[in-house]
């Protein structure tokens, strides 16, 4: 039996603090130089600048690498939205994929190739209304959807019907934006003017959220299913407001006023334009700002 050696406990106590003590005298030469390995100054993490970089103090961010990226993170890294100062616009985006939050409005367009390979005809469309064919389409996934908030809403008694989906770069340019610039010529009004004009009520071709086959304009019973800016009233649009991101949509242009565009959208505010995010994105949306959040406020994207 071994026997008990005070003086071997003690020289192993003696050889335990000199470690520690150069274990404490090494972490603090890294410290004070940045790095405790390598004593080489980190390089900083990017913050979040008008591209597709999330930002970690941001709530909506997911900073955790072994969860699922949350809606917003998905939405930031699927489409570039860095501004080349030379045009002020976003890079154009060409190719159609799954990303049902590509962000579109005054600054970030669409080339004029883009159209979705996947819409469908929706169940339930004004008559009459558009180009048969293509304004009664959708991408498959929101047409589901909006299906799903029409049936819901006719049990609770509300009646409402899509009125334009889909809209190509031509459709928007050929039957809407130069028409409208053409009116306000004839009105008298100069060149400048006559497209300042147009701006306000309609979208440049390849800038209309149409295109991407997420967006419509809905219409209720009590208005006919015509498109007013007395619609947000109307029960039908008042339910639409209180209900629609259950089923993954958005009131679009809420910062506008029926006269004057919004400063972050860019577009007056259209209580009947509604857009498909999915209801994680729709829903956080509605939570965080009660309907009245915009999708650039959401993603950041203030530019």
């Amino acid at each position: 039996m071994a026997r008990y050696n005070p003086r071997k406990k003690n020289i192993l106590g003696y050889a335990g603090l000199v470690v520690i003590l150069s274990m404490a005298l090494s972490a603090g030469i890294g410290i004070a130089f940045g790095n405790s390995e390598t004593g080489k100054t980190p390089v900083p993490t990017p913050s979040n600048t008008a591209n597709n970089t999330a930002d970690p103090s941001d709530p909506n961010t997911n900073t955790d690498p072994n969860k699922e990226p949350t809606a917003r993170d998905k939405a930031l890294s699927g489409q570039d939205f860095t501004i080349d100062p030379a045009t002020g616009m976003a890079k154009e985006i060409k190719v159609v994929d799954d990303n049902y939050m590509i962000l579109v409005n005054r600054t970030h367009p669409l080339a004029q190739t883009y159209k979705p390979d996947d819409m469908v005809t929706v169940k339930y469309v004004v008559s009459g209304v558009g180009k048969k064919g293509e304004t009664d389409q959708l991408r498959k996934v929101a047409a589901e959807a909006f299906e799903q908030m029409v049936e819901a809403a006719a049990e609770d008694g509300i009646n409402i019907k899509m009125r334009t989906g889909f809209r190509s770069y031509e459709y928007q340019r050929d039957r809407l934006y130069d028409v409208e610039v053409k009116n306000n010529k004839g009105k008298g009004m100069s060149e400048e003017k006559a497209i300042a004009e147009a701006d306000k009520a309609t979208a440049r071709p390849g800038h209309s959220e149409h295109q991407t086959g997420l967006a419509l304009d809905v219409g209720g019973e009590s208005e006919k299913y015509a498109l007013s800016y007395s619609f947000g009233e109307t029960k039908e649009g008042k339910w639409v407001a209180e209900h629609c991101h259950e089923y993954g949509f958005i009131i679009r242009y809420v910062d506008g006023t029926k006269k004057e565009p919004g400063k972050l959208t860019g577009y007056v505010f259209e209580p009947w334009h509604i857009r498909y995010l999915g209801v994680e994105a729709a829903t956080e949306m509605y939570q965080q700002g009660g309907g009245k959040l915009t999708y650039e406020e959401y993603l950041g994207i203030l530019d």
